[in-house]
């Protein structure tokens, strides 16, 4: 590190089963700080990313944040995943005084004053889907995750959702990470299409791309049986084989397909970076809307020492690829819009709900029984 430049960790597993998913995190952050640079960089000082690769361990994930932290003496980190890998990091950002900058959907339930948490939490996107499943769909689901916290967490506020709007949830099954595309048919051969309205999926990473195809494999189609995701987004639909794409929903903050000035912008400079054949979402876009952020946060404190840090980034706001984005010095989580998005098999989104901004609730105080009960 050099008086020029302003090191930063970046963390996440480039290998293993959420390889498709943190490289696109990767893309966000790299995206991110080359534009920042070219442009001058922080206050005349260069971004320095510093990549390191936990290829799936949570022990690693904890080892190298130590090292980020001790050894390379970076004070921020940007990264982790998986919640069984935001855990193992966030007790050592707190031991070292960090700062990570978590990208991912999550299941909430979580307060660090040293992490900032980039991901939509239940009540921004489960919530929503869920309406809109019932709106459009029906009200019997089936639901189908990794056997991750996240899945299990997520599934827990889906049950109680159902239980109090008059739903059903037909099936509920976890699989290991590599599952593979015969055990997944399996699954949805035992699913009747007349006895369920979609499939809640909180399936992830390398996982989700076997999953579409093997939908597709067991003669199921979106349009009659979509898998509705919190979790798939277009670097995982582009992996999956083109007639086993269309008629799927996701829930997310971002879709590539949004038609703003800012985000046609973005995508001009990903394409230019990356190719053509690589289409931003999500998670490549809550990344490069961090750094951002971090870089403001600087530019306005004059450091990246943690204890200034923190005090600039409350109440922060950017006007990120996705829309605006508010950082609620309560919570340390993002506003969002939640967009509901419908697959084709191009390997896009076609949005088909917009939703207004919501603040984040990771501990669902305010969920009650009021969003379940404008369903019926």
């Amino acid at each position: 590190m050099s008086e020029d430049t302003i090191s930063i960790g970046v963390l996440f597993s480039q290998t293993g089963p959420m390889a498709v998913t943190e490289n696109a995190h990767i893309r966000g952050v790299l995206l991110a700080c080359e534009e920042i640079n070219a442009a001058g960089g922080i206050d005349g000082r260069r971004l320095d990313p510093l990549i390191l690769d936990p290829a799936g361990s949570d022990d690693k994930y904890a080892d190298l944040a130590t090292e980020l932290l001790v050894k390379h003496r970076v004070n921020v980190i940007f990264g982790t995943c998986l919640s069984t890998s935001r855990k193992a990091v966030v007790p050592v950002v707190e031991r070292f005084n960090g700062v990570l900058f978590y990208p991912s959907v999550y299941e909430g339930f979580e307060y660090s004053p040293n992490v900032i948490y980039g991901g939509a939490v239940p009540n921004q996107v489960v919530i929503p889907l869920l309406e809109y499943i019932f709106h459009n769909l029906g009200h019997r689901i089936a639901l189908i995750g990794s056997d991750t916290l996240y899945a299990r967490e997520i599934n827990r506020v889906v049950n109680e959702f159902m239980s109090e709007s008059g739903g059903r949830v037909v099936a509920e099954r976890y699989f290991p990470f590599s599952t593979n595309l015969e055990t997944f048919a399996a699954q949805f051969e035992q699913l009747q299409d007349n006895e369920v309205d979609a499939i809640i999926s909180t399936v992830v990473g390398e996982d989700s791309i076997v999953l579409y195809n093997a939908h597709h494999k067991a003669g199921k189609s979106g349009d009659k049986l979509p898998i509705a995701s919190l979790t798939t987004t277009e670097s995982e639909l582009t992996r999956v084989e083109a007639k086993a794409r269309a008629g799927h929903i996701s829930v997310a903050p971002y879709f590539s397909t949004l038609d703003t000035t800012t985000n046609e912008t973005f995508r001009a400079g990903f394409a230019e970076r990356f190719g053509d054949e690589i289409i931003p979402g999500v998670y490549s876009e809550v990344c490069y809307s961090q750094v951002q952020l971090f870089a403001n946060a600087v530019r306005q404190c004059g450091s990246d020492d943690t204890e200034l840090l923190l005090p600039a980034l409350s109440g922060a706001v950017f006007k990120s690829p996705g829309g605006d984005l508010f950082l609620d010095i309560e919570t340390n989580h993002l506003m969002f819009r939640p967009l509901i998005g419908r697959s084709t098999e191009s390997g896009e989104f076609d949005i088909v709900f917009r939703g207004k901004n919501i603040f984040p609730d990771p501990y669902l105080v305010a969920y009650d029984r009021t969003v379940a009960g404008n369903i019926g």
